[in-house]
């Protein structure tokens, strides 16, 4: 059945990446927990409300043996992925308009089976309880027995703050929740009144300089969304153990959170049963102020480890985010936090993660201990380090006949300058210099015949082709 425009096609939600939501990144959380979980590299995964789809599309470029569905309800969002998709032959990924409620029914029965990865990022929180319940529902019917779900929202009580500021801007922009606009406008409008309010005051309170400094960070999101986010027609955050209560009830049970920061919420080091394990991290919640949730569902039964069982890191693999830089013997630095690293096996470790990046290394190797498996914990909870389940998919040296997969290159063939790596993480390349090389890198050219398109491009006094290949390397944006 036709679907006609939604708010989603007149304002449009703009693409991302998230790297969290990764089928590989799930893998890894799971056997961290001692459950097996479908190889990403032939997995199939399904993601409910993914816009454009470019989510998936990034995943399926590099994972091409898999088999991706993206479904939305906003046909010019589904248009756009379906015309990039074609124009880079993406054949392991289909972007389909489909009503969450409607799919729930029918249990989309032309998808091919059940699903090993279920995503359902950005969508809970902002739609109306019948369709967080059909959200739910679909995720049941279509979940396989060992699969791995992930549910985002905005959640309490870090929500209460935030959903004061959204009353305030609907009152002084004359709006209510049921008959709220749907143009760019109203969002400039919101953006202007947030940053009048988010000036600090000598007179403010304490509580009032908090939600000041709340006002001022929903000013640094995107137009985009903060148009959908907050000033939607429904914006319902969620305690976590409400959440657990609601999927539990369509036979999907709490494991974990998926981001740094809430990895000890599903293995707090005690033989918790689950509802233990809930009510500790609800309780965490609250101390912490949380704001925003990444929380994974399996099928329940499946008794996951909440204590950490350290042969299990034979399994998996770390790597380092980009910005991780070691400035002394055990001194390193991540963006501007600068940290010790008490152990000097550790220390050694991680600058040898740096310099081998994008590369993954087996922690077999290191985590020989409890002692260094609770040294990982911490520090992949902090976000410092990151755990995997596979290696690195694309090439770490330039080969004879460099490839950049074909998605990237039809995204800059589009004018795109936000493009992405092979481990899923968005990479603006404004400089028209780069985008050109990286678009002759298609494997049809060996490095002379790189060298020689180059040249003719007049700019080969920027960079030269073993640099750029190397740097690109770095990045993680060659392809094997």
């Amino acid at each position: 059945m036709p679907h006609g425009p939604t708010v989603y096609d007149e304002v449009q939600y703009p693409s991302a990446l998230y790297r969290t939501t990764h089928p590989e990144h799930l893998a890894a959380i799971a056997r961290l927990h001692g459950l097996g979980a479908a190889d990403p590299r032939r997995a199939r995964v399904l993601e409910i409300a993914g816009g454009d789809g470019l989510n998936v599309m990034a995943m399926a470029a590099a994972l091409p043996d898999a088999q991706f569905v993206n479904i939305d309800l906003a046909p010019s969002a589904i248009a756009r992925g379906q015309q990039l998709a074609a124009a880079c032959g993406l054949a392991n990924a289909r972007i389909e308009v489909a009503d969450v409620i409607a799919a729930a029914e029918t249990c989309a029965d032309d998808w091919g089976g059940a699903f090993d990865y279920v995503i359902a990022h950005g969508l809970y929180a902002w739609v109306p309880p019948a369709v967080q319940r059909a959200t739910l529902r679909l995720i049941d019917r279509v979940l396989a027995p060992e699969g791995v779900a992930y549910i985002s929202y905005n959640a309490m009580p870090g929500g209460y703050l935030r959903m004061a500021l959204r009353d305030m801007l609907l009152y002084e922009m004359g709006d209510t929740t049921e008959d709220a606009g749907n143009d760019e406008d109203r969002a400039r409008q919101a953006m202007a009144i947030l940053g009048d309010y988010g000036r600090d005051r000598d007179s403010d309170t304490l509580e009032q300089a908090a939600l000041r400094r709340m006002a001022r960070r929903m000013t640094d999101k995107d137009l985009h969304f903060l148009f959908h986010d907050e000033l939607g027609a429904v914006y319902d955050p969620k305690a976590l153990h409400r959440i657990v209560a609601e999927a539990g009830a369509h036979n999907l049970a709490y494991l974990t959170e998926a981001q740094p920061g809430g990895l000890f919420h599903g293995m707090p080091g005690e033989a918790l049963d689950d509802d233990a394990v809930v009510r500790r991290a609800q309780i965490a919640d609250y101390r912490d102020l949380c704001f925003f949730h990444q929380s994974l569902f399996v099928r329940p039964g499946r008794a996951p480890l909440r204590v950490p069982d350290w042969r299990v890191f034979e399994t998996l693999l770390a790597g380092v985010p980009a910005g991780l830089a070691r400035t002394g013997p055990r001194e390193f630095k991540m963006a501007n936090n600068t940290f010790e690293i008490g152990d000097a096996t550790l220390a050694d470790f991680m600058e040898l993660m740096i310099r081998r990046a994008p590369a993954r290394l087996p922690l077999a190797a290191f985590a020989q201990s409890p002692e260094h498996g609770e040294a990982i914990l911490r520090l992949v909870d902090r976000g410092i380090l990151e755990l995997h389940s596979l290696p690195f998919p694309g090439a770490l040296d330039a080969g004879e006949r460099p490839r950049a997969n074909a998605l990237l290159r039809a995204l800059i063939a589009q004018g795109e300058t936000r493009l992405f790596t092979l481990d899923h993480r968005a990479i603006a390349i404004d400089e028209e210099g780069p985008r050109l090389f990286l678009s002759l890198l298609d494997g049809s050219r060996d490095r002379a015949e790189l060298t020689r398109e180059w040249e003719r491009s007049g700019r080969p006094e920027q960079t030269d082709v073993t640099s750029a290949l190397r740097q690109f390397a770095r990045a993680g944006m060659l392809s094997e």
